[in-house]
């Protein structure tokens, strides 16, 4: 597990300095709204979604050649979650005062700035993604535009509110996981396989990969909002559980959550079995969101 921190910290660091470039300046007029885009997106964040996208890149046998479009393509992802991190915390929305240990966004700069933000984010985002994928841009941008739509992270967002306070039905809360949080999960381990041009095979196999990952992910994070303090979530925890939210330990208890968080482990790793020993790092990734504490 040592290697896949320290992989994660590399990789984190190679995020981190792309979305600084990519990023507008804070200086550049309007200067507020820049300050407050990079407020939101740099300075902390675990940047797994870049990480599978080039975890599943080298899964996928990509070239150095075509390294920095995977990379830019993470980073695309990377900011569209970041946007969705900003509206996820306004008051329509869950009202949470606190991201990642400091003030949200819009307790930061305010409501109208960070609605501002998130809509720029998300232009930002298409707009990497545009530039940096080459003659994949076109496929690029719709699997992105898909994945954050209606029919994914969106849609996901608004079945999320929808069944507040409603009886915990299984088959309605994989369905939010699945579109909520899986959705750009998946098109990440997607875009890690198009930009090495993986064949449809590997292709499939990294997107199962994808939707067993986001749905894990998505349970151990609100088994996290029942079970950890604000310091290690670096946000209020509790709060699901206040406004009844349809999530796997309200259904069926922290350990029946955890049995299902055991079984996306392994189907994810099943996922990927065929595949060689570039794939290390998606599945020492599987056994490692396990017992994730933040």
């Amino acid at each position: 597990m040592d290697r896949l921190l320290a992989y994660m910290k590399e990789t984190a660091a190679v995020v981190e300095k792309r979305l600084e470039t990519l990023l507008p300046y804070a200086d550049l007029r309007p200067e507020n709204l820049h300050e407050a885009m990079r407020y939101s997106v740099l300075g902390g964040g675990k940047r797994l979604r870049p990480l599978l996208t080039m975890a599943a890149f080298d899964a996928a046998g990509g070239r150095e050649s075509e390294r920095q479009q995977a990379l830019d393509a993470g980073c695309a992802v990377e900011l569209l979650h970041c946007y969705s991190l900003v509206h996820d915390d306004l008051p329509a929305m869950d009202n949470d005062s606190m991201r990642r240990n400091r003030l949200t966004t819009h307790k930061a700069f305010g409501e109208t700035t960070a609605i501002l933000v998130g809509d720029a984010l998300q232009a930002l985002a298409f707009k990497v993604l545009g530039e940096s994928a080459g003659p994949r841009a076109g496929r690029a941008v719709v699997e992105l535009a898909t994945a954050a739509g209606s029919t994914g992270m969106v849609g996901g967002q608004m079945l999320d509110f929808e069944g507040e306070g409603k009886s915990q039905v299984l088959e309605d809360i994989e369905r939010i996981d699945r579109w909520k949080t899986g959705a750009l999960f998946t098109v990440c381990c997607r875009f890690g396989a198009i930009m090495a041009g993986a064949d449809d095979e590997a292709l499939t196999s990294l997107t199962e990969y994808g939707n067993a990952i986001g749905i894990l992910y998505q349970i151990s994070d609100d088994i996290l909002d029942m079970t950890a303090t604000a310091e290690k979530l670096g946000k209020t925890p509790g709060k699901d559980k206040v406004v009844g939210k349809l999530t796997y330990p309200a259904a069926l208890g922290i350990d029946g959550a955890r049995n299902v968080v055991l079984e996306k482990s392994v189907e994810a790793k099943d996922a990927i079995l065929g595949f060689d020993k570039q794939a290390l790092y998606l599945r020492l990734l599987a056994d490692y969101l396990l017992d994730r504490v933040s």
